[in-house]
């Protein structure tokens, strides 16, 4: 029996990550859904009945030592996200957390090496990575070499006077789609203060250590909510339009097009058993592979470094760091 916790009932919480639990529950029998724990008790027990969680609780502490989980779920704001990472996996509980998994290296650095010293499995969960139709397009990519990728995210009316940590998706998407780290990234800040204090769309252009050119534009302050990626290759070229909760692009769709020819035209549904936007969008996969890997009792896995460069850009945009590296 696979016991799964879960610290933090909001938002993210019910649209991507609630059902995902709900379903791998019914498609995996011996699973318990414990526990979940929300700082707001209305929250934790709404939580607990919607998606079929055993007990609600104000105290993640409490819940911790009361159930002892096998694997616990962190949907936190970031701003607490390292902190309380840190205690759970001291704790030696394997941890599945949302992203980002810190505002800084400094704090993913931390949780990093609180899984080694515990010896414990953590996984962030960047959905992107386990999007269909990303995976679909690194697949169709396989050994042709990547040449540039332009990644679009838009946003309607988001005044967030720190929309990094919604544009971390783009940065590590591009980064894993690449296959490579970031060489170097300029960044360009179009200031809208009439939207709001500190709102601003914001543009990287860069390269990888593999070569690839990269041209990011991260625009909260745009007409739909879409995010789009073009990929040039060797051999083709591929445009892939994510589904997002039923909006224009939904369900999404990839196109390999090589010369006039588009050799493959995909629908993000037909890549996924339902058409709830949980398992278009990877928020079931990322979740699903980390507690089958957890099940299976494989080796220790900790992928928070694999994020950190992602943490690091998204803090230049914080900041307002114009160069990633700083010069």
């Amino acid at each position: 029996m696979l016991k799964i916790c879960v610290i933090g009932c909001g938002n993210m919480a019910r649209s991507g990550h609630g059902p995902a639990f709900q379903k791998y529950a019914a498609e995996y029998p011996d699973t318990l859904l414990a526990g979940c724990c929300d700082l707001k008790a209305e929250a934790a027990e709404a939580f607990a009945e919607t998606f079929g969680f055993a007990r609600a609780y104000t105290d993640y502490r409490v819940m911790l030592d009361e159930i002892k989980p096998d694997v616990v779920s962190l949907l936190s704001p970031v701003a607490l996200t390292s902190e309380l990472a840190v205690s759970i996996l001291r704790l030696g509980y394997p941890l599945i957390l949302e992203k980002p998994p810190g505002r800084n290296r400094e704090e993913v650095a931390a949780i990093a090496a609180a899984a080694e010293e515990a010896g414990v499995s953590v996984r962030t969960a960047f959905n992107r990575r386990y999007t269909p139709l990303v995976e679909k397009l690194i697949e169709l990519i396989g050994h042709e070499r990547i040449l540039n990728i332009t990644y679009q995210m838009y946003r309607r009316g988001r005044r967030d006077p720190d929309f990094s940590t919604t544009s971390i998706h783009a940065i590590d998407a591009v980064r894993f789609i690449a296959g490579s780290p970031y060489r170097h990234i300029d960044l360009t800040f179009q200031e809208l203060p009439e939207a709001g204090e500190e709102v601003a769309n914001i543009y990287l252009n860069g390269t990888t250590e593999s070569g690839t050119v990269v041209q990011l534009s991260l625009v909260p302050m745009g007409g739909t909510v879409s995010e789009r990626i073009s990929v040039n290759t060797d051999a083709a070229t591929y445009f892939v339009e994510l589904p997002f909760w039923k909006n224009y692009d939904s369900p999404g769709s990839l196109v390999r097009i090589v010369g006039a020819e588009a050799t493959h035209r995909i629908s993000g549904d037909s890549l996924v058993s339902g058409t709830e936007m949980f398992e278009e969008s990877g928020f079931y996969e990322e979740n699903r592979s980390f507690f089958e890997h957890l099940r299976a009792g494989g080796a220790v896995k900790n992928d928070t470094a694999d994020g950190m460069q992602a943490v690091e850009i998204a803090d230049c945009i914080r900041k307002r760091i114009r160069h990633y590296p700083e010069r």
